[in-house]
């Protein structure tokens, strides 16, 4: 009788372990489908719209899995010859699936974004961060709503103009300018179907942290005011304490004197263009938004809207971007489709486009309505 109990035992137990076999053969498959639609499904908000056919196929062979379990009729030789093929072919798929992007002309961190869908990646200074994306108020804008530049395949750049509309929402067309544009022709701007500009008002030096106005800015928002576009202004902080940055926003409120501002005041926070001889350099992400919140609220005060201008690496690391969920946002992304989340009021889409009116280069922008 001992003996029997003991067979049987050992029977049960062998059984069980095959089973458990069985299910790390079931659940690497159901890896490889999500593998396969993560680096096959583009950005990442389309990532969970994974195939019907291809999950009625998935799920079709974890049924057949799960008789053959119940019916005992898997061998060893079954098992470990099923996740070789498992391992070999999300092995050969992932390869693929690089090398066919690195061919493209895409670079790690498309690659990068579409393996880690849940994280935000900031390219900085040589390495790459990863930022959890969280519930913060996400962006209400429709990717198939959006017409974008078309890729000149021989060079790299990007031709024509963005537009954005779905019926609910509509997008219109800016340009923001400061002295690096020169003398504007306002009037061949606006009819040029440009919207709205936004000129820079002023900045704090790198250096010397001395406050000033944009050489052009008098001029430029006196004709943009004349031509009757719809007219905000910026200002470059480097503020280092909260003290400075309401000095920022003073220096820009008594600058708007009487013309005609009908966009939000803006804050352009940046790194500096010689970052090694910036007075801020070792600014904290702490320190830099209590600046930026300074600033605004500021500006909120005296009865203006303000809104914060930064690029991935401003609003992620540079700032702390929870502490801002109630600013608006000016954000500066050259890349499509765009891989961030959160909700932006004003997209720069391009700092190479063209305008009739601006002699070379000029940034372009949406403004979501």
């Amino acid at each position: 009788m001992t003996n029997t109990q003991d067979y049987e035992k050992i029977r049960r137990k062998k059984k069980l372990i095959k089973r458990k076999k069985i299910r790390m053969v079931i659940n690497t498959i159901v890896a490889m489908l999500l593998i396969t639609s993560i680096v096959l499904g583009g950005y990442y908000y389309r990532l969970y719209r994974i195939d019907e056919e291809m999950i009625s196929a998935k799920n079709k062979e974890i049924e057949e899995l799960n008789d053959r379990i119940a019916n005992d009729t898997y061998s060893e030789e079954d098992i470990r010859s099923i996740m070789s093929d498992s391992e070999n072919n999300a092995k050969q798929t992932m390869l693929t699936y690089i090398r066919n992007t690195f061919e493209s002309g895409e670079g790690a961190l498309t690659v990068l974004e579409n393996l880690y869908p849940n994280n935000i990646i900031v390219p900085d200074s040589g390495v790459y961060r990863f930022f959890e994306i969280k519930n913060y108020r996400k962006s209400d804008n429709k990717e198939n709503c959006f017409v974008y530049p078309v890729k000149n395949e021989e060079n790299g750049s990007y031709e024509g103009r963005a537009s954005y509309e779905d019926g609910e929402m509509r997008a219109r067309l800016g340009v923001d300018v400061s002295k690096f544009q020169g003398t504007i022709n306002w009037n061949r701007v606006k009819n040029d179907g440009i919207e709205y500009a936004y000129i820079r008002l002023g900045y704090r030096g790198y250096e010397s942290g001395k406050i000033v106005n944009d050489s052009m800015y008098e001029v430029n928002i006196k004709k943009c005011n004349a031509v009757g576009l719809d007219c905000g202004v910026y200002f470059f902080t480097e503020a280092k304490t909260e003290e400075e940055a309401v000095e920022e926003a003073e220096f820009v409120l008594e600058s708007l004197a009487d013309y005609h501002i009908e966009l939000p005041i803006v804050i352009d926070v940046e790194e500096s263009a010689n970052i090694s001889k910036s007075r801020t350099k070792n600014l904290t992400k702490e320190q830099r938004t209590k600046n930026v919140i300074a600033f605004c609220d500021r500006i909120r005060e005296a009865g203006y809207e303000a809104m914060i201008y930064g690029n991935l690496k401003s609003m992620m690391v540079m700032m702390d971007f929870e502490q801002l969920e109630d600013y608006d946002k000016w954000f500066a992304y050259y890349r499509y489709p765009i891989r961030f989340p959160y909700r932006y009021r004003i997209w720069q889409y391009s700092s190479t486009g063209s305008v009739d009116g601006i002699k070379g280069q000029a940034d372009m922008n949406l403004m979501f309505y």
